[in-house]
């Protein structure tokens, strides 16, 4: 069986995320609550994961997974956070790891994050804070000038999901043109961006599903120039 070191300042919270993972997930947690506790279990037993929750991130919690690596820990680590806003979180997870997620999230994507460490140990770092939302969209590519009609499910602050009702003639890199619909304020707002990853079967609704990231206009003009 697959085990996951969690190690939370709250007693309360560790209690409560054991049992919620332990509940939903195949994998047994084992709870640590001190430094020599983990360095332990690291030591002695098969972990797969480890979890802890901080509050800010800070030097000595990113000096302290180090000490993991060089302890032989070469399973992923997934810290808990109030924010990651002052490191590169894209170079702590390239080098050592790392991901991050911050708070408040849902539970249900502690636990998808979780489920993807265990099984490819390679999931890319969500950047910024995502936030649900349900607005209509309108994506058209640069090449082609193709328009495709779609609904934006979740935004942050560097990108967006979107999910369509049919597979759109687009690929991972291509680069777009995004209209979001303000219906509320009865406006539209522009940006640009690229696809990051496709799916066939969206999480939200169902549909075929794009993570595109925004990109500055000179940024774009300069990756198309570079096709020409």
């Amino acid at each position: 069986m697959h085990r996951v070191l969690l190690s939370c300042k709250s007693g309360n919270d560790a209690r409560f995320l054991k049992n919620y993972i332990e509940t939903e997930l195949p994998y047994e947690v084992i709870l640590s609550h001190d430094p020599r506790d983990i360095e332990t279990s690291i030591k002695t037993k098969n972990i797969h994961l480890v979890l802890m929750q901080t509050g800010n991130v800070a030097k000595q919690d990113i000096a302290y997974a180090q000490t993991l690596r060089k302890l032989g820990y070469a399973y992923p680590m997934l810290m808990i956070t109030d924010t990651a806003a002052d490191i590169n979180v894209e170079e702590m997870h390239e080098k050592h790891k790392i991901c991050f997620l911050e708070r408040p999230f849902e539970l249900k994507t502690l636990k998808g994050l979780a489920r993807k460490l265990m099984v490819s140990r390679a999931v890319p770092q969500q950047v910024f804070r995502r936030y649900r939302t349900n607005l209509m969209a309108t994506l058209e590519t640069f090449i082609s000038g193709e328009k495709y009609e779609t609904h934006m499910f979740n935004l942050s602050r560097g990108g967006a999901y979107f999910e369509l009702s049919k597979k759109p003639g687009v690929s991972v890199g291509d680069l777009l043109r995004l209209k979001v619909h303000l219906s509320d304020v009865e406006k539209e707002h522009n940006v640009h961006g690229r696809v990051m990853w496709t799916t066939h079967k969206g999480h939200a609704a169902g549909g075929y599903g794009l993570g595109v990231k925004f990109m500055k206009s000179t940024d774009i003009y300069r990756r198309l120039l570079e096709k020409v």
